[in-house]
């Protein structure tokens, strides 16, 4: 679990366009783990044999993680749809309120379950619904950003189960 958790957070930092080296990824969770540990910290020398197994360890991760995921890891994210579509439905006032729920929608599957149309679509809808504004249904205002109805439905409902759930906590490191 360490070894993929360390490579998941290397990858992320890839694709986020936001890299870091591997070093200090090792670094992090080498500290963390003792830590937990309750070991003395130690520092994690590059030019060692375990530092060099711990990277070859990470590189190999990254390959299975990424040969898992047949090597699609684009994530297209809502927010850049979320202005054009309140701006083609002249509704700005819902910016903010759509932002904040496209924001939440990460924390949920719905970017990998759902097309970044659909999401950003149905976290407009539910914007829309919480301020009581009322969108075009003659056509239907989601036909025109290639949408479906029981995806924002499905999203809508994915949002309020996130809604209900308790607050997140912090969870401290070390104990």
């Amino acid at each position: 679990v360490k070894r993929i958790a360390a490579s998941c957070v290397w990858l992320a930092s890839k694709l986020e366009e936001n890299p870091r080296r591997a070093r200090h990824v090792l670094n992090v969770f080498h500290r963390m783990e003792c830590r937990r540990e309750n070991l003395p910290i130690e520092h994690l020398d590059a030019f060692s044999k375990k530092y060099t197994e711990l990277k070859m360890d990470l590189i190999r991760s990254e390959r299975h993680l990424l040969k898992e995921m047949a090597f699609i890891c684009h994530v297209e994210h809502p927010h850049k749809f979320i202005s054009n579509y309140l701006a083609t439905l002249e509704t700005p006032e819902l910016t903010q309120e759509a932002w904040n729920l496209a924001n939440d929608s990460l924390r949920t599957t719905l970017c990998v379950r759902f097309k970044s149309a659909v999401v950003a679509c149905g976290v407009v809808y539910a914007a829309a619904r919480r301020f009581h504004v009322p969108l075009p249904e003659n056509p239907p205002w989601w036909k025109a950003f290639d949408a479906d109805k029981s995806g924002i439905d499905e999203v809508c409902r994915v949002l309020a189960h996130l809604y209900t759930l308790p607050k997140a906590q912090y969870i401290p490191v070390c104990k």
